[in-house]
């Protein structure tokens, strides 16, 4: 049950209707671990708040945030942006997980953060 839900989570519709084969491997491979690590991931996921500890980061920051997550949201980057001295903050045209439904983006963001 979790593996069949997480796409709707992870990706934006239009990129799990064109993206067939990498949702069902990716569901694949959630389902294959066991629902209580999931639960439990989720569960320190849940309970860690580091909102205090971000403006003690003193070393260059990449914030990618994905403009239709639902999970992490534009505005939770925007928090980190902001207590994260000196940090930058990109949105990219996805959801949660947009190293693979926005590569090109994704890997542009990264490439342009190291070079500078």
């Amino acid at each position: 049950p979790i593996a069949s839900t997480a796409a709707g989570r992870w990706f934006t519709d239009p990129f799990i209707q064109s993206n067939p084969a990498v949702i069902e491997k990716l569901s694949n491979d959630l389902g294959a671990g066991s629902p209580e690590g999931y639960a439990s991931c989720c569960e320190a996921l849940a309970k860690a708040d580091v909102r205090e500890q971000l403006k003690q980061i003193s070393i260059p920051v990449l914030i990618i945030a994905g403009q239709q997550d639902p999970v992490t949201t534009v505005a939770d980057g925007q928090f980190m942006q902001a207590a994260i001295a000196g940090s930058q903050l990109v949105e990219i045209n996805a959801s949660h997980i947009s190293n693979v439904e926005q590569p090109q983006a994704f890997n542009q963001a990264v490439a342009e953060f190291i070079q500078a």
